[in-house]
């Protein structure tokens, strides 16, 4: 029986397969984050990366913001879950907002009728005290 021959993967595949750049995947061969072999073509020779390789690149890309793996699919997410706190927030304190105008702007009309009541008033004290002993004698207070 013959050993069976084992997969490799181009720099390309791999981040296919990882769902990463191939930038992401040749920088951390730059890195040396993994050493694979090199084919052996003259021109072109490309990486070839085996089974502990891509295993070791996907242990990276869950951990490396850089390579779009799942941590930062799941910092997007909070983000995004956070923004939705926030917008809700937002038009809580809006309709808060929105509320406390309006009481005030009632307030302020209270506030205005109360206002010419009093003149209203001071008015009127002004006529009673303009009033002679004798007019009042006769009754004409009760007219003001």
């Amino acid at each position: 029986m013959g050993k069976f021959k084992e997969q490799v993967w181009s720099a390309k595949r791999a981040a296919e397969e990882l769902s990463v750049s191939s930038a992401w995947v040749r920088a951390q061969i730059a890195a040396g984050a993994v050493t694979p072999t090199r084919s052996s073509g003259k021109r072109n020779a490309r990486y070839q990366l085996t089974e502990a390789d891509l295993a070791t690149l996907k242990e990276l890309a869950a951990e490396d913001p850089a390579a779009g793996g799942p941590a930062v699919l799941a910092r997007v997410s909070r983000l995004e879950g956070e923004r939705a706190n926030l917008l809700a927030q937002v038009a809580w304190e809006r309709a808060i907002a929105q509320e406390q105008q309006k009481a005030l702007e009632l307030e302020l009309i209270r506030t205005a009728k109360l206002a010419a009541d009093l003149e209203l008033q001071h008015a009127r004290i002004e006529a009673l005290k303009a009033l002679s002993a004798w007019d009042r004698i006769r009754g004409r207070h009760k007219a003001i």
